[in-house]
């Protein structure tokens, strides 16, 4: 039913109750109120679009009033008449503020989500990417809009680390870091493209050879029964067992069986991810035995924690025993080197590190190598048991705290 609309009439007028009933206004194009059975009056407004027809709601009456009604039809009328659909171009419009709220702005926005939603969900070594996230990229272009990101920054920041803090591979560590994680923004759509796309790895990284020799490993170890716990039966156990810093670091007694002198590395600890079955040599299973049993972790702090505070520990080592030049890492080469001079068959040394065997080897050759394993491991201890007989001072117990 076409009438002029007015206030009176909208305040006034019910539904018969046989169904929706349309009031057509006379006064603006296409406006209608629609007056259902439970007393709801809608706004709808019609308008042509070319040779369609559409239909807009606008909300309902009283909470909009009758001129804001109107002046609504007139702006899709006048819209529509130049070949806009208004409504359809504003859903749109919102649509995209609300994507643009959701988006990260710089890049530690962007950073973070990334951290969160891709690298923790999908890599091992998440907390890795993390920390080079925060100690290097946040702090010296974490404020910068995504908009303003050039490649010079990204450029500028690697002379930085390989200048200034004389990095080597940290430094292509954050540039390979850093542009995968804008290759996953330009994924998404938060970056049309990469900026630090044509930035190129540095030549800097050399193969690292270094293994300790006897002497060495000797003052190392010395120093290490000067220590107190965890600490110096976790620097042992990597010697010991030539399995990884972090592997041995977060060592769970659920992993281990004493019973049958195994350690088992579950695949989601295991940089190979699969599980790796180490057996435990007499030394070592001594060693473990010394620790407290009351769950969790092997090497635990008197706190429960992972021990933590490494450069200042490796710092510590350095100074106490007068070896610089080496790593942590070092040890697992060490163990490898020892056990080929010990005559060990390199596929049993590649079982004993953990390496995984490329092509049907590594698929189908499954055998664990245990027995041939054991005996590797144990030749190893005898030999490092050797090795730090020789020379051995007076154990002056050096306390330090849970955090270096």
């Amino acid at each position: 039913m076409k009438r002029r609309l007015t206030d009176r009439f909208l305040q006034t007028v019910k539904s018969s109750g046989a169904g929706r009933e349309v009031y057509i206004d006379d006064a603006a194009p296409g406006l209608e109120i629609r007056i259902s059975p439970n007393g709801r009056k809608a706004w709808s407004i019609r308008f042509r679009l070319g040779t369609t027809r559409q239909r807009a709601s606008y909300g309902t009456y009283p909470a909009i009033s009758l001129r804001e009604a109107r002046t609504r039809a007139k702006e899709i009328a006048a819209a529509a008449a130049r070949g806009i659909d208004l409504p359809e171009q504003e859903k749109r419009q919102r649509e995209e503020e609300e994507k643009a709220a959701d988006r990260p702005a710089t890049l530690t926005d962007l950073l973070s989500l990334y951290i969160e939603q891709h690298v923790k969900p999908n890599l091992r070594q998440w907390r890795l990417i993390e920390g080079i996230f925060h100690n290097h990229v946040v702090p010296a272009l974490g404020k910068k809009p995504l908009s303003e990101l050039r490649r010079a920054d990204l450029v500028e920041l690697l002379d930085h680390l390989q200048n200034k803090k004389r990095f080597g591979a940290q430094t292509n560590r954050t540039r390979s870091y850093v542009i995968t994680a804008l290759n996953w923004a330009v994924e998404r759509e938060f970056l049309e493209v990469n900026p630090f796309a044509g930035v190129k790895r540095r030549r800097i990284e050399t193969p690292r050879d270094r293994v300790l020799s006897d002497h060495e490993l000797r003052a190392i170890w010395h120093i290490a029964d000067k220590l107190s716990c965890p600490v110096s039966a976790l620097i042992k156990a990597l010697i010991l067992t030539g399995q990884r810093r972090d592997e041995i670091r977060c060592m769970n007694w659920s992993e281990i069986d004493l019973e049958r002198a195994l350690w088992v590395l579950p695949a989601a600890r295991n940089k190979g991810g699969r599980n790796h079955v180490i057996p435990l040599s007499s030394a070592m299973l001594a060693l473990i035995r010394d620790r407290p049993q009351r769950g969790g972790l092997v090497f635990a702090t008197d706190h429960g924690g992972v021990v933590g505070g490494l450069s200042r520990l490796k710092a510590t080592l350095d100074r106490e025993s007068g070896i610089t030049g080496w790593r942590f890492h070092d040890f697992r080469r060490t163990c490898a080197s020892g056990l080929a001079a010990l005559h060990t068959p390199q596929d049993v040394i590649d079982r004993v590190l953990g390496h995984a065997k490329p092509g049907l080897a590594g698929t189908y050759n499954r055998f664990e190598y245990l027995n041939a394993k054991r005996k590797a491991l144990e030749a190893w201890a005898e030999r490092v048991a050797v090795i730090v007989s020789e020379g051995r001072d007076a154990p002056n117990v050096i306390t330090l705290p849970d955090r270096f």
